[in-house]
């Protein structure tokens, strides 16, 4: 008997194989994430089993910045719906405890028996949540490189550089069992799937400078119940996240033995959206999580000739538009006066895309004077920011005003709309960029150099530019003597 009840589970573990092995080769789409059964644990068994259950739904997105600089996390709220699954002739098939293929039937979720974090009521047809990123106190490293959509697409992308948000939902064991509360059993033990979509707009995320990714925007939640011990109600013992590769709501066949197959998900974030994920790290052309690229950018003065004032503090103007990005970007200044660096302060644009910092306006927290040698870094700025910089000669000496953005020279405009790569500014005047300097792709800071220049006075220069009037003077000081000498002269002989 023994023999044969051997050679009965070896023979049951051999058909398993192979029927899980076709099953694995029909190619349903589907990441298979253990062996949930009623005889197995799911992925995320609850131990004990209890009425309820909270489900974290996770969302990550990449950061990036020039530099490797601290950056500010994105504005946005992402927006979720969830409703029943499709589950038409769905099935779980897996191996149970003896080796024996056990199939179980899916049904639709009890969308009543859900709950979210999110403060949006609930309806009989779905249930809405968000999760919400750019809190006041929200900041975040990235030391990675920098790196751009139209850079090499075999760059290494270092996935650690994120930041994170979740999302609970709730699942009421009791409220699948019996829905209407009135003491009759609604609905039997088993897996109750539901159907998990992203329904955030692309204005949402354009606007708060967020790049899509093009992971999947759905997922699905299988619940597992069974009964509880006093057999009148229903319990939760464990329940999965997984991801459909072609979006539907198909059967899934939990394999452990086929690696490929053993994949779990945590919701939309990085280990989830990106499975072919090998160190922490994944190639450019293969990062399907969301992103938020920023760029930096540094205004300097400096002062050039031998009368320049190197102690005067000019006021300068710096304006920041973004015709995208109008989602209360975040991000921070920081100025450097005498070799000092000042304290960095938080700022973001406004709900037109749009900054300004002026050092000629009244209000101290606009104070931007810049002397020789000082400069503002402005650190965090959403991609596709532009930036103008404007210089304002506040004394009685005209200064020459150039500057130069990356090596290159920048065109200027003066009060009289001339325009060229240097200026020279009077009293009160102001020399301020032609166009707005675009920053965008680049791999390291951009850097802005304005050079106020005042050259020494030549005194032989200036002996020849007044030498005519001196020869006018002398002249007619020499005639008017002349005609002194003559009118003596002539009275002189008169008298005789």
């Amino acid at each position: 008997m023994m023999k044969k009840s051997l050679l009965k589970k070896v023979s049951a573990s051999t058909a398993a194989i192979f029927t899980m092995a076709a099953l694995a080769a029909s190619g349903t789409g589907v990441y298979a994430v253990g062996s949930p059964t009623l005889g197995t644990s799911p992925a995320n068994p609850l131990q004990p089993p209890a009425s309820t259950a909270t489900v974290i739904l996770k969302k990550d997105i990449v950061l990036f910045n020039a530099d490797a600089s601290r950056i500010l996390s994105p504005n946005v709220t992402y927006s979720y719906e969830i409703t029943e699954a499709n589950v038409t002739n769905a099935t779980v098939t897996t191996p149970n405890e003896e080796g024996e293929v056990n199939i179980l039937s899916v049904r639709p979720g009890v969308i009543e028996a859900l709950s979210t974090s999110g403060d949006v009521p609930e309806t009989t047809e779905k249930v809405e949540g968000s999760i919400t990123f750019g809190a006041a106190d929200d900041e975040h490293n990235n030391d990675s490189e920098m790196h751009d959509a139209n850079r090499n697409p075999d760059t290494v992308i270092d996935l650690s550089k994120k930041v994170s948000g979740s999302m609970e939902i709730t699942v009421d064991a009791g409220k699948i069992y019996d829905g209407n509360n009135d003491g009759q059993p609604d609905n039997p033990p088993g897996v109750y799937r539901y159907k998990i979509e992203d329904v955030t707009t692309d204005a949402t995320t354009t606007s708060s400078g967020i790049q899509r990714g093009g992971a999947d925007t759905s997922i699905f939640l299988d619940v597992y119940t069974k009964y509880n011990s006093n057999n009148d109600g229903l319990e939760i013992y464990g329940y999965v996240l997984l991801r459909s590769t072609n979006g539907t709501d198909v059967s899934l066949e939990y394999d452990s033995t086929v690696e490929q197959e053993t994949i779990k998900i945590t919701g939309f974030d990085i280990e989830s959206e990106n499975n072919n994920i090998s160190g922490g790290k994944v190639m450019l052309a293969d990062l399907k999580s969301d992103s938020y690229h920023t760029y930096n950018v540094e205004v300097k003065y400096e002062t050039a000739g031998d009368l320049a004032d190197k102690q005067h503090n000019f006021p300068f103007r710096v304006e920041l538009s973004n015709r995208l990005v109008t989602s209360r970007a975040d991000f921070y200044y920081q100025i450097t006066k005498d070799g000092t660096d000042k304290t960095a302060v938080n700022t973001s644009l406004s709900q037109t895309g749009s900054w300004t910092l002026d050092g000629n306006s009244a209000d101290p927290a606009n104070d931007l004077r810049l002397r020789s040698g000082d400069k503002i870094v402005i650190t965090g700025l959403p991609a596709d920011t532009k930036i103008k910089a404007a210089e304002t000669n506040d004394t009685d000496d005209t200064y020459t005003f150039s500057a130069v953005g990356n090596g290159n020279s920048l065109t200027l405009k003066d009060d009289g709309n001339h325009t060229d790569n240097s200026l020279a500014i009077g009293s009160n005047g102001t020399a301020e960029m032609n166009d707005g300097f675009g920053v965008r792709s680049n791999d390291t800071t951009d850097k802005i150099v304005f050079t106020g220049t005042l050259k020494s006075v030549s005194i032989t220069g200036l002996m020849f530019s007044i030498s005519p009037f001196v020869f006018i003077t002398i002249a007619g000081v020499g005639l008017l003597v002349l005609v002194i000498r003559n009118k003596k002269s002539s009275d002189s002989k008169s008298k005789l």
